[in-house]
């Protein structure tokens, strides 16, 4: 099995390309459906009240706390990450070994990839782009945030420019569906060939 990378920053179209590989039958692992689900884990949630007890009001965890809280202070946001990532990578791998006999490709869909080191795991990345408005749009819509919060997570993700160039291929998501999809076949076309 190829573990194939998917990245981008927010709102540059990770999910939609997700969502068409699942319609292609392929599984696709979504770090951020299970960093949502992450926060409905009661276990985990005790690890997160142990850690950040202020994010609690009449002990009902407030994300939104959180986020603003990590965005502020670079030490916090690095805890987070210490408790969020290894949750995130072992639920990975439970799922690529439950979905080892289904396809030869394994799609693991994150705007962290590159942070969590997951790339180095990866056969192929591909790399989702859109212009910086469309992008802002997306996320202000799905998410209902407000442009500072948009900008504040943009930020952080931006300071990994670097890895900019790293990836093997590179979809810009601002065009029709059909397009996308014709492109993510050719891609497709050029990972099984290797």
């Amino acid at each position: 099995m190829q573990l194939i990378g998917i990245t981008g920053y927010i709102g540059s179209g990770k999910t939609t390309i997700g969502n068409i590989l699942q319609s292609m039958g392929y599984v696709v692992y979504d770090m951020d459906k299970w960093c949502r689900k992450m926060y409905f884990d009661t276990m985990f949630l005790k690890i997160i009240k142990h850690h950040f007890p202020f994010c609690f009001q009449n002990n009902v965890f407030n994300k939104k706390i959180l986020r603003q809280y990590v965005f502020k202070n670079k030490e916090e946001l690095k805890k987070l990450e210490s408790l969020t990532h290894p949750y995130l990578i072992k639920k990975l791998k439970k799922q690529i070994y439950q979905n080892r006999f289904k396809n030869s490709l394994f799609f693991v869909e994150t705007a962290l990839l590159y942070q969590m080191k997951l790339d180095k795991y990866c056969t192929f990345v591909i790399q989702t782009t859109a212009p910086v408005d469309v992008m802002e749009k997306r996320v202000m819509k799905r998410d209902n945030i407000q442009k500072q919060d948009y900008l504040n997570i943009l930020d952080k993700q931006s300071s990994f420019k670097k890895f900019d160039k790293k990836a093997d291929f590179i979809i810009d998501t601002y065009k029709t569906l059909g397009i996308i999809k014709t492109e993510l076949i050719n891609i497709l076309q050029r990972i099984e060939v290797c």
